[in-house]
């Protein structure tokens, strides 16, 4: 077993850099004069960066390909404001040479638990159709479950790690937990919590996960509020059609709400939201939905912040500066 020595968030301008990490990206390019590159993304649990080839391209690019474990030797040079590894030697790993862990970003809660809080946030619902619905996805269905508890909730933008789909989810339900008991009797408690628990559900099939994080077939042509919708209908029909489940048949008007609730949870035609929140519930849940997806990549972006003082570089998607606090700013000194 090889051990890893250096990480992404430690490499500096100017630093030799021998050390095994994981390929999430690999192209060829032609450069400026007409001579063949490869472009790669590599990454470790600490983050990722860019690294150029120049030389013996055909060979390292047979090896240096998406997912694979690769060694590498180079220097660390910041080029454009950004850190980027210039290549001297590559070579190809066996998965039984590394230890995968190394090489894979996590969240900071553990997943069992979060699930459990989850499934108590279920046991907790009181309208029998709601909750038997909560149930058979999210209990019943152990493949769902499993993936649920591995899966980031995206690629990039926000809890952009393993386990980072059920971090988001149930913080949004504590949150929403909060609020219907604030804003009662105006909302329905267990409507919120479904909105909480599906609206980002299906990206458990939207998005490819074992090792880079990537979309899938499914999520490119569909996307995870298509396939959320399928899903309620699919579970909506299932628990008709099994004796005992329900005692009467699924209300059709609960059903379309469910599902509205996924449907409109991006808030906005311009945000691919096939409709706009039309319902108080609706509303909420996109809201909060919003609001923990920025808190996160915001305190994410901030951590990961290589600036010197108490302001960060730009944010590009947010267009501004934000400013470090004392725990960020000794963070950066560490990883400086």
């Amino acid at each position: 077993m090889l051990e890893k020595n250096q990480y992404v968030a430690t490499l500096t301008d100017k630093s030799q850099v021998e050390s095994i990490f994981l390929v999430k990206y690999s192209s060829l390019q032609t450069g400026k004069t007409g001579k063949a590159y490869l472009n790669l993304v590599l990454m470790d649990k600490t983050g990722e960066l860019e690294a150029r080839v120049w030389d013996d391209v055909p060979q390292v690019a047979s090896m240096a390909v998406r997912d694979a474990f690769v060694w590498v030797e180079g220097s660390c040079q910041n080029f454009q404001g950004r850190k980027q590894i210039v290549v001297k030697k590559l070579q190809g790993l066996r998965e039984d040479q590394v230890k995968i862990k190394d090489y894979l970003k996590v969240g900071e809660f553990d997943s069992e638990e979060q699930y459990k809080e989850l499934v108590a946030f279920v046991h907790s619902m009181k309208d029998p159709y709601y909750k038997a619905l909560a149930e058979s996805i999210l209990i019943d269905d152990e493949e769902i479950v499993a993936l649920m508890k591995k899966a980031p909730a995206a690629k990039t933008i926000h809890h952009a790690y393993r386990g980072g789909l059920l971090e988001h989810v149930v913080a949004i339900t504590k949150t929403l937990d909060f609020l219907s008991e604030l804003y009662s009797p105006f909302v329905d408690r267990d409507l919120l919590f479904l909105g909480g628990f599906l609206h980002d559900l299906a990206k458990i099939w939207e998005l490819s996960f074992e090792r880079s994080t990537d979309y899938t077939d499914a999520g490119k042509l569909l996307g995870h509020l298509v396939m959320g919708i399928e899903l309620v209908e699919k579970k909506v029909i299932a628990l008709d059609s099994t004796s005992g489940k329900l005692s009467g048949k699924f209300p059709e008007e609960k059903k379309l709400l469910v599902k509205h609730m996924i449907a409109s949870h991006h808030g906005s035609y311009a945000f691919g939201s096939p409709k706009e929140p039309q319902c108080l519930e609706a509303f909420i849940v996109h809201a909060i939905d919003d609001l923990d997806s920025k808190i996160n990549s915001i305190r994410k972006f901030i951590e990961a912040d290589t600036n010197p003082g108490k302001w960060t570089l730009l944010h590009k998607g947010m267009e501004r500066f934000f400013y470090k606090p004392e725990w960020a700013r000794q963070a950066t000194e560490l990883n400086t």
